[in-house]
């Protein structure tokens, strides 16, 4: 399908303006139409006003995408694969626009935002390598002239649902697979970091894609949620998100069957022995909990470390924490920006009053920062607390910041199920020099990722997938893309003339 030429539509964000939702390669007019702001966190100035979306809207996406999917299909995976591709090259062109656009919405440094959206680009050139490479089976030693085929086709209508604290790449790795396979799309983007998803809907828009593919509706989920949902049209939801918002999308998917597939929360333990690298270990550790702000399902949220080496390891992380730079995630030299926005800061600040109130101490950080510059942002300090105990709420319920609690133990296999005791089980980090050490966690951890002496995050070449309260389903390698499938069964009788000996009525 030759790509489609540059369209003079608005833009993802212009000035402080940002279209409505995008419907059938464009964009609603916001005229008289309620909106809704997007925020830098950074210092709480106005990044965009969006057009939010209606339940009406939400309908209309789900008609369109119904009415696009079947010449989708019928196009091929191999055409699919190179519109994902072209896609690939403008997202490219916009990287560095797209890169500060996730920084300002979402406010992570630009630095790890020009990561992330290297990796939103891998995503849309690494599921179509599976273009040419799906396939089912032909059952053999049938009798002659019968055939029996599994083949594998799309689903229909997908909706996504995309989360705040990867904004670029979370929404690839959805799209990627589920449009390779034939389906189509409605998009639901979080409410603080719509305009990353709009920009990523105008390069594939750019690059071919038939107008319904991929529609974009962003707005509450409370009013939208539903209402794509349990449309009749929808066959599979799509979620990264906490584990409450997972309960909610099954209750509401129930009462029509729908697929789900769901990447909730985590609890990642870190378990250091005694015979570890401890630099390495701590400065591994470090960038697993602080990265983007400590915001991240895969972050090491607490640290099992041998009681013989714990005071070691500690003085190798203190200084680590300490000089992390916390700033506006455009400026030059900072490690954290800001969290998401300032009630997730504050939602932080009381985790740490009760696990101190719970017997923690304070290492580093335990408070915002006292810089005036820096009091209109969602700022917190990076925060390393040790004497937690495994009931401390800190080392038990997600904490969705820059917060690293210690605890200690004096055997492995103690570490190992103290580990498991979570109702999480998405990713986990042993760091140890011993194979048996090391081979016996890999066995018994039960998370769906175990990275061994190093940390994420996690690529496409691996199934991306959480245990337990973490979800359903998974994302990543030619599974992922199966995910978006389902099989089918073809049986086949060419023989004539046609016979059955069990057909009624029945002869003795």
């Amino acid at each position: 399908m030759p790509d489609r030429p540059p369209t003079e539509e608005p833009r993802a964000m212009s000035g402080s303006t940002a279209p409505g939702p995008f419907l059938d390669n464009r964009y609603v007019p916001t005229e008289a139409r309620a909106t809704f702001d997007v925020l830098d966190p950074s210092d709480g100035s106005l990044v965009a006003r969006v057009g939010r979306g209606t339940k009406e809207d939400a309908r209309a996406a789900i008609d369109s995408a119904a009415r696009a999917q079947p010449g989708w299909e019928a196009i091929g995976a191999a055409a699919r694969g190179r519109i994902l591709l072209s896609a690939a090259e403008r997202l490219r062109a916009r990287s560095e626009e797209l890169a500060r656009l996730v920084t300002r919405e979402m406010g992570k440094v630009l630095l790890e935002s020009r990561s992330e959206v290297a990796g939103a680009i891998d995503n849309l050139e690494y599921y179509p390598a599976f273009a040419r490479t799906l396939t089912g089976e032909e059952v053999a030693g049938l009798p002659a002239g019968e055939t029996m085929r599994l083949v594998w086709v799309p689903r229909g209508v997908v909706v996504a649902i995309t989360p705040w604290n990867f904004p670029a790449a979370t929404v690839t790795r959805k799209i990627a697979p589920a449009l390779l396979g034939g389906n189509t799309m409605v998009l639901k983007p979080s409410s603080a970091t719509p305009l990353s998803s709009l920009l990523i809907a105008e390069a594939l828009r750019d690059a071919g894609l038939p107008p319904g593919v991929l529609n974009v509706v962003p707005g509450g989920g409370a009013e939208l949620g539903p209402a794509l949902i349990q449309h009749p049209k929808c066959s599979t939801v799509t979620l990264t998100g906490s584990t409450a918002s997972g309960i909610e999308v099954l209750r509401l998917a129930a009462p029509g069957v729908v697929k789900c597939l769901l990447e909730l929360g985590g609890k990642a333990p870190v378990l250091v022995h005694r015979d570890a690298d401890l630099d390495w270990a701590a400065r591994a550790t470090v960038w697993a909990r602080f990265w983007n702000a400590g915001q991240a399902c895969i972050a090491a949220e607490r640290c099992y470390v041998d009681r013989s080496i714990a005071p070691k390891f500690v003085e190798r992380l203190e200084p680590l924490v300490r000089g992390l730079r916390v700033g506006p995630g455009l400026r030059t030299g900072v490690d954290l920006g800001p969290l998401y926005s300032p009630s997730a800061r504050d939602s932080v600040a009381a985790d740490v009053d009760r696990a101190v109130a719970d017997g923690a101490r304070v290492v580093v950080g335990g408070k915002a920062p006292e810089d005036p510059a820096l009091a209109h942002g969602a700022f917190y300090l990076p925060t390393l607390l040790d004497s937690v105990r495994d009931e401390n709420p800190v080392a038990v319920e997600e904490v969705f910041g820059p917060v690293l609690p210690i605890l200690t133990y004096d055997e492995w296999g103690e570490a190992i199920a103290r580990a498991n005791e979570s109702r999480y089980g998405l990713s986990s980090y042993v760091f140890t020099r011993d194979l048996s050490l090391a081979e016996r966690a890999i066995r018994e951890l039960k998370f769906g990722e175990t990275y061994v002496n190093r940390v994420g995050p996690e690529t496409p070449q691996g199934y991306h997938a959480g245990f337990r309260q973490s979800g359903l389903g998974g994302e990543g390698t030619v599974w992922g893309v199966r995910d978006y499938l389902q099989m089918k069964t073809v049986y086949v009788d060419w023989k004539e003339p046609h016979r059955a000996d069990y057909f009624l009525p029945y002869r003795d």
